[in-house]
């Protein structure tokens, strides 16, 4: 009996790219395209010993189709919920899929809660089964379910043959859900996945997108980069709880046939990144930047051919689409790669907005997020909050309908809690959080985010907090990078130093350059430098490198009462 991936191109008839594609209705129809155009060419890459392992298209059906009836044998069914605890490896990709096949749903979350975290996540959620990477990751669902009184079923990778986890190769074994019948199965308004957001503030929430928000991502996005996408090259890298990961290097990926290497931790990415020549690379402002500082570095501070030998040692040289996004880009970093031809742009999109709102890669305007994407609209609010509607904007947070009602209105508007605004050519800026305004006892609204921005383009600043909430004035703690210390010293002769006197002086005087390009109100009257490194997934930083405001003043609470005085 024929299949959906019998119905290949014949010989000679032109096969369509992802631009002249019609527009699938679920994933499901787009993974099946993408394998019967793309069969038995690579699809996923991860490192193996000292080389790399592949698999190619049909393989990764085959396995997602095995993989999709080994969890309906353990009683998974339609609706069922699965939270993937896991790196970034071939498995995960499979095992989404899989779930997609069998109408499950995959709950993504980062992988650094805490065990009363995600005992929230797996009660909310109402995850049945897990799919964990190794012991440590099994032994906090363990931990999680015990205080919900559950007995989970768990699904290991590296979790060792005597954890009780069952192993994934036991879950794909030789018969394989009928495709056909899975394909039919699953509509639009289906939901593909939940993903639960950060949390910068408060729990993070649930939010379940549907196929017909995520095709029109990877769709939009697609058409925004306007070039062939088949077997370009991408790294999986981040956590796949973020929105933009997961949209790049999963949703494209499976509905333009991209060839994408998976890296499970930051510790290999420079050697991935050379080994691969990545053409598509996705990575928050911090990536960029450390980036540049090694390339500059190897460079020996020259330019022109002598950093163009380094970006192609470092594999580098082949970057056709470049994306960055969470945070705000330091201009001068953003100009280095748009000096050395790779065209860089900030997107700007939320997991709520499935990911799109502005990206602009043809006419970049350097500190904005772009124009938005076709199809989307965005406006900025009588107040300043920047609202985005579209077809990828889902339809409220999972069982909280309060929520949900204080950011998506009858229209579909989506209000986002970012400020912003937008120039005459309607590229966008935002300009900070509505949350996030402070107010010092002068009664001025003070937005940091425009003041830490430039703070972060002192040198070797990694990190830059305004505080100043109900104090007299503002304050700032700055974090130094170690190591960017270093090659500073080294490159003006200096003897090694955590901070030189030199850099001090140097910071001080950007300090008073910046001020005085500020009103009164926002100028810093008093800073501090800190010299240990922030975590991501830590009490200061998001999974995904987003601040916690309110975790960075607990954790400097005295540095901040002493940059005041007694009483203030």
């Amino acid at each position: 009996m024929a299949t959906a991936l019998d119905r290949r191109p014949r010989l000679g008839e032109k096969v369509m790219t992802q631009a002249d594609h019609p527009i699938s209705k679920t994933l499901l129809a787009a993974v099946v395209r993408t394998v019967s155009e793309r069969r038995l060419e690579p699809a996923l890459r991860w490192r193996a010993g000292a080389g790399y392992s592949t698999m190619n298209w049909q393989e990764y059906l085959d396995r997602s189709l095995a993989a999709a009836a080994g969890l309906r044998r353990l009683g998974v069914d339609r609706g069922d919920r699965v939270l993937l605890l896991s790196g970034n490896r071939p498995e995960f990709h499979v095992m989404d899929l899989a779930c997609m096949l069998l109408g499950a749903i995959p709950i993504s979350v980062y992988n650094s809660p805490s065990i009363p975290a995600l005992a929230h996540v797996v009660d909310h959620s109402a995850a049945t089964t897990f799919l964990v990477e190794n012991r440590t990751f099994h032994e906090r669902v363990l931990a999680a379910a015990e205080t919900l009184g559950l007995q989970p079923t768990v699904i290991g990778l590296d979790t060792g043959d005597d954890s009780g986890a069952i192993p994934f190769e036991a879950l794909t074994g030789s018969a394989r859900l009928d495709l056909d019948e899975a394909v039919r199965a699953v509509g639009p308004d289906d939901v593909a996945t939940v993903i639960y957001t950060s949390g910068t503030s408060g729990r993070p929430k649930g939010v379940p997108l549907r196929h017909r928000n995520l095709v029109f991502s990877a769709t939009a996005l697609a058409r925004r980069i306007a070039e062939p996408l088949s077997g370009m090259r991408q790294v999986s890298y981040l956590p796949m709880a973020h929105i933009g990961e997961r949209l790049a290097t999963h949703y494209l990926h499976l509905a333009a046939g991209t060839l994408v290497t998976c890296c499970p931790t930051l510790a290999e990415l420079d050697d991935v990144i050379a080994d691969i020549r990545p053409q598509f690379l996705f990575g928050a402002p911090r990536l960029w930047e450390r980036l540049r500082d090694a390339v500059i570095a190897e460079a020996g501070g020259a330019g022109g051919d002598a950093v163009s030998q380094v970006l192609a040692r470092r594999g580098l040289a082949d970057l056709s689409v470049a994306i960055t996004g969470s945070a705000p880009m330091p201009p001068h970093v953003h100009r280095f790669w748009l000096d050395q031809g790779v065209p860089l742009a900030d997107c700007y999109g939320q997991t709520e907005s499935g990911g799109v709102g502005t990206w602009d890669p043809h006419d970049i305007a350097i500190g904005t997020c772009g124009k938005a994407f076709d199809g989307v609209e965005v406006k900025v609010l009588e107040d300043g909050e920047i609202a985005v509607r579209g077809p990828a904007v889902f339809s409220g947070y999972l069982h909280d309908p309060d929520k949900t009602a204080e950011v998506l209105d009858a229209d579909g508007w989506y209000r986002t809690g970012d400020l912003g605004r937008l120039d005459t050519a309607g590229n966008l800026s935002v300009v900070g959080r509505k949350n996030e305004m402070l107010v010092p006892t002068s009664g001025h609204n003070v937005s940091p985010i425009g003041i830490e921005s430039s703070l972060r383009q002192l040198p070797c600043v990694a990190h830059a907090v305004v505080v100043g909430h109900g104090r007299p004035y503002l304050t700032a703690l700055l974090t130094v990078d170690a190591a960017a210390c270093e090659q500073w010293a080294a490159e003006r002769g200096l003897a090694a130093d955590p901070l030189p006197p030199e850099l001090r002086a140097e910071i001080e005087a950007g300090v008073k350059t910046i001020n005085d390009r500020l009103p009164g109100a926002e100028r810093i009257r008093a800073y501090r430098l800190i010299t240990e490194m922030w975590d991501m997934g830590s009490d200061v930083l998001t999974a995904s490198g987003k601040l916690r405001r309110r975790g960075v003043t607990e954790r400097y609470a005295e540095v901040i009462d002493e940059m005041y005085g007694p009483g203030r």
